[in-house]
């Protein structure tokens, strides 16, 4: 599933082309795709597009607002004249004239272009509603702060620690209310870059381990965003191409090769609550 990186590269991706697009009709063709009545979208303009966590939120000019989340093998493709922005799934059975048989929402916009909603497994979801419901959505109304915002302080991260001092680091960086966005690649890249170890109980880090944590979840994201995110057999960026942060990732997909900085351990991978967790043994403590 695409993480915060992935989601903010295809959101950036289309920002650049939908804003100012009036929307000209809507097809349905699998119903259960979409939650809401797709009818109060037609003749609406498209204000901006945000991201909440790992959704993509679309604002429209009447204070409705239509969501997009991806799940496992979602993906939105917008076409223009002669332009195109892709993000989601790359499956090869995508790679035909739209719409296909995995459409399962297409989009049209009076300007000509158009969006498509493909999904191979049916497990992504388009909703409508107003800007008011969505925030009182209980998956978004429990989102924790999104983490390259300036909501997301030193001060947040600290408190929010001193409160689950049992928990492994690790299900504290995946739980999403108490960070937006971060997945298992980002959580296990951000505790290497501390050099700590995710299986480490919360309540054991020093105010200074504290610190070196909240920056390395910043410049991870950055960091991530910058390479398109991160691609394995589920995600292409906002342009079709394959994110490469995986080139430069120090742990994840790294099992037994040796580790990037201290040169003297060799990466692991331990199942920790059902999830792969990535680490070296040397230098994360």
């Amino acid at each position: 599933m695409p993480e915060l990186p992935e989601v903010e590269t295809i959101r950036r991706g289309l920002q650049k082309y939908l804003p100012g697009s009036v929307i000209k009709g809507v097809d349905i063709r699998l119903p259960k795709a979409l939650h809401g009545d797709d009818k109060k979208l037609i003749g609406r303009t498209v204000r901006e597009i945000r991201r909440h966590g790992k959704l993509l939120v679309f604002l429209l000019d009447n204070g409705l607002v239509f969501t997009v989340h991806l799940k496992m093998t979602g993906q939105l493709l917008w076409q223009g004249k002669g332009e195109s922005v892709m993000g989601g799934h790359p499956s090869a059975g995508y790679l035909r004239p739209l719409p296909h048989e995995h459409t399962r929402i297409v989009m049209e916009f009076e300007n000509g272009s158009r969006l498509f909603f493909n999904d191979l497994r049916t497990f992504g979801r388009l909703s409508v509603l107003t800007e008011e419901a969505f925030a009182e959505q209980p998956f978004v109304a429990t989102l924790g702060p999104e983490p390259l915002e300036s909501v997301f302080t030193l001060e947040y991260l600290s408190a929010r620690l001193k409160k689950k001092p049992k928990v492994a680091i690790k299900t504290f960086l995946l739980d999403q209310t108490n960070i937006a966005g971060i997945g298992n690649i980002y959580a296990d890249e951000s505790c290497f870059r501390a050099a700590i170890l995710p299986m480490r109980l919360v309540g054991s880090l020093n105010p200074a381990e504290i610190k070196t944590l909240y920056s390395s979840i910043k410049e991870t994201l950055e960091l991530a965003i910058s390479h398109g995110g991160s691609s394995e057999r589920d995600y292409i960026n906002a342009i079709g191409e394959k994110g490469t942060y995986l080139k430069v990732a120090n742990v994840y997909h790294r099992t037994g090769l040796p580790c990037s900085r201290c040169k003297k351990g060799i990466i692991e991978r331990v199942k920790q609550n059902g999830r792969s967790t990535h680490f070296c043994p040397v230098c994360q403590v």
